[in-house]
């Protein structure tokens, strides 16, 4: 009985001290969209007296970056690198290593160029390693998932598009006509309907009036 005792104490007090990166870093993840413009943007939050490093590290760092890789995908491209704001700076007497990190709340950044006409779920991972004054956990990925919007293509003067060349089934000329493809056909929207309205009325039955 004594050696049991002995055994669920130990137990229980080495449970208490391990420590998961997920513990020390939240995140969350969601878009900020203006058209065909759109930014992922993560809200990173570290607790009290802990930290991670900087997404943009001196070649000859041995730290382990943070990062926010995006999923390659026909839907947009990625402009650029992580933004991230200004890192804090001390220099490591001990290692003789210059330390650039982020501490509290901030925000990390993605830019993309939407590409699809449709809506889509872009996928990524998030990438860090966490540290306090006398330790470091051991590096920790997270996947994450946001909805983007999908943009409609404009283009110049309506009776010139090859409406054949178009891979999605909505369209606007630079006028703001908005076109919809049902069946195999295009419709111009009448004035004072959404094209998603009117791609389900025409699919419905409805009668399209020239």
């Amino acid at each position: 009985m004594l050696t049991f005792i002995v055994s669920f104490f130990y137990a229980t007090n080495l449970s208490a001290q391990l420590e998961f990166p997920e513990d020390k870093v939240s995140w969350s993840f969601s878009v900020e969209q203006d058209g065909e413009n759109a930014t992922i943007i993560g809200t990173i939050t570290i607790v009290k007296n802990w930290h991670i490093y900087a997404a943009k590290l001196p070649a000859d760092s041995y730290l382990i970056p943070s990062d926010v890789v995006l999923e390659k995908s026909s839907n947009y491209k990625t402009i650029g690198g992580v933004i991230e704001p200004k890192p804090h700076f001390e220099h490591d007497d001990l290692a003789d290593e210059d330390l650039f990190y982020h501490s509290n709340t901030i925000k990390l950044k993605r830019k993309i160029k939407v590409l699809s006409e449709k809506d889509f779920t872009l996928k990524g991972v998030f990438s860090f390693q966490t540290c306090d004054d006398t330790h470091c956990l051991p590096p920790h990925e997270a996947d994450f998932e946001v909805k983007v919007k999908g943009v409609v293509k404009e283009v110049e003067n309506i009776d010139d598009i090859d409406f054949s060349s178009v891979s999605g089934d909505e369209i606007k000329d630079k006028e703001g006509n908005s076109f919809v493809k049902v069946n195999n056909e295009w419709f111009l929207v009448p004035e004072g309907n959404s094209s998603t309205f009117y791609k389900k009325y025409l699919n419905l039955g409805g009668k399209h009036e020239e």
